[in-house]
C-alpha cells in the first residue's frame, strides 16, 4: 500500500509533463514586419503584407544577403482582398504556406484614398488582430500602401525597415497614439505621410522611401497634406525638433543652419470676455553649424540680429500649420483638449459643440526663444 502512495506522484505527472502541445515551429510562420491597407472596389479592403525571406535575408557563414528569388529581393509582398481586413488577411493566408504572424509587425500602412474615406476601421482592425501590437508605427502613404511595401531602399533589405527608422525620428506616431487622439476631445490626428522617391533628381526608380510631410485629419478623414513651411511648424509644435538642422535667412542668398538641442512648447490659456485665447511659448536651444554669411555672433549686435532671424522664422513655421488647419476647423496641437482637462466645465457648457466653428477665429499668440549657446564655426569676418 505504501508503495502506491509513493508510485502514485510518479504516475500522475507522467500524463500532465506529455510536452509542448501546441508548439509553433519558426519555420512554419511567416513573419510580417510592415502591413499596408488600401481602399478597393464596392467598399472591399486590400490587405498588403511584408514578409522577409530568410533564404535572402544572409547570415553568419553566407556570403550576405539582398538578391532574392528570381531577383526579386529578400522579402515578399502578398496582398488580399476582402470586405474587412480580416478577410483579406484569410484570403493571404491561402496562398502562403506558413502562417501569418503580426506579432513582429513594425509598420503600418494607410493608403491615401483609405485615409480620404476614414481610417477608424483600419485602426480598430490592428487594435483587435490576434498578436498585434499597437506599439506599431503607423503612416500614411502617397497614393496606395502596397507601393511602399514594394520598394528596395539600398541602405536597408526591406522597406518597413527603413520606414520603422524614419518614424522613430518623425513623430513617432503610433496606432495606439492615433486611436486616444481619434477619440480625444478637442484634438485631431497628424501622422506622418510617406511616398516613394528616388535618391537623385534624375533617378526615376523611386526604390526608396521618402518622409516630409504630415497628414492632418479631421474626425477620422484625411483632409489636406501639409508642406514643407507647415511640416516644420508640427515638428517644432511637437517638440520632435531635437538632433535637427533649423535653416533660415539672414542675409541676401545667405543662411545660418542650427542643430536643435532644446525644443519646448507650453500653451498659456487666458479667458478674454468669456472666449479662450492662448499664448503658445516655443523655447530652442542650438547650435550653430552652418554660417554662410561668416557672421560672429559673439558680438552683440549680430548675435541679436541672428537670434531674431531664427524667431521670426520658427514663428512664420508655426503659424503656417496652425492658420491652415484651424481655417479648415481642425485643431491639430489640441487646443480643444487642453480646455477640457483644465476647465472642463466651461468646456462642455460653452465651447465643446461649436468647437470647429470657434477654431478659425481661436486667437493664437505664438512666443519664440530662441538661443544659440556656441557654434561650430566662429566667422571670420564681422557684419550687420
Amino acid at each position: 500500500m505504501k508503495a502506491i502512495r509513493l508510485s502514485l506522484p510518479c504516475i500522475v505527472s507522467i500524463f500532465l509533463l506529455t510536452g509542448c502541445w501546441d508548439r509553433s515551429e519558426i519555420n512554419d510562420i511567416a513573419f510580417v514586419v510592415a502591413t499596408g491597407v488600401d481602399k478597393g472596389e464596392k467598399n472591399q479592403f486590400l490587405f498588403s503584407l511584408q514578409v522577409p525571406l530568410p533564404s535572402s535575408m544572409g547570415g553568419a557563414g553566407s556570403s550576405g544577403g539582398g538578391g532574392g528569388t528570381s531577383g526579386e529581393g529578400p522579402y515578399l509582398v502578398a496582398q488580399g482582398t476582402g470586405g474587412n481586413e480580416r478577410q483579406a488577411m484569410e484570403e493571404i493566408q491561402t496562398k502562403l504556406s506558413r502562417r501569418v504572424y503580426l506579432g513582429h509587425r513594425r509598420v503600418h500602412i494607410i493608403g491615401e484614398s483609405l485615409a480620404e474615406a476614414g481610417i477608424k476601421k483600419t485602426l480598430n482592425a490592428v487594435f483587435t488582430q490576434p498578436r498585434s501590437r499597437i506599439s506599431t508605427f503607423l503612416l500614411i502613404s502617397k497614393g496606395d500602401a502596397v507601393n511602399l511595401l514594394k520598394t528596395q531602399p539600398r541602405m536597408e533589405q526591406y522597406s518597413g525597415e527603413g520606414m520603422r527608422e524614419m518614424s522613430k525620428n518623425s513623430l513617432n506616431m503610433t496606432v495606439r497614439s492615433a486611436l486616444q487622439d481619434l477619440y480625444r476631445e478637442g484634438k485631431d490626428m497628424i501622422i506622418p505621410m510617406i511616398n516613394t522617391a528616388g535618391t537623385t533628381k534624375t533617378d526615376k526608380t523611386k526604390k526608396e522611401v521618402q518622409m516630409q510631410r504630415f497628414a492632418v485629419f479631421k474626425d477620422d478623414k484625411l483632409v489636406f497634406s501639409t508642406n514643407k513651411n507647415e511640416s516644420a511648424g508640427v515638428l517644432w509644435l511637437f517638440e520632435k525638433m531635437l538632433k535637427k538642422s533649423a535653416s533660415f535667412p539672414v542675409a541676401k542668398n545667405e543662411e545660418i543652419s542650427v542643430q536643435i538641442f532644446e525644443n519646448q512648447t507650453k500653451p498659456k490659456l487666458k479667458i478674454v470676455d468669456g472666449k479662450p485665447t492662448f499664448l503658445l511659448t516655443v523655447k530652442t536651444v542650438g547650435v550653430l553649424f552652418e554660417n554662410e554669411p561668416n557672421y560672429r555672433i559673439e558680438d552683440p549686435q549680430t548675435y541679436r540680429l541672428v537670434i531674431s532671424k531664427m524667431e521670426g522664422q520658427i514663428k512664420k513655421e508655426i503659424e503656417a500649420i496652425l492658420n491652415h488647419a484651424h481655417s479648415q476647423g481642425v485643431d491639430v496641437f489640441g487646443f480643444g483638449w487642453y480646455l477640457f482637462k483644465y476647465k472642463h466645465q466651461e468646456w462642455n457648457q460653452n465651447w465643446k459643440n461649436d468647437w470647429r466653428t470657434i477654431l478659425p477665429n481661436l486667437k493664437v499668440t505664438i512666443k519664440v526663444d530662441a538661443d544659440i549657446q556656441r557654434s561650430a564655426n566662429s566667422g571670420i569676418v564681422e557684419k550687420e
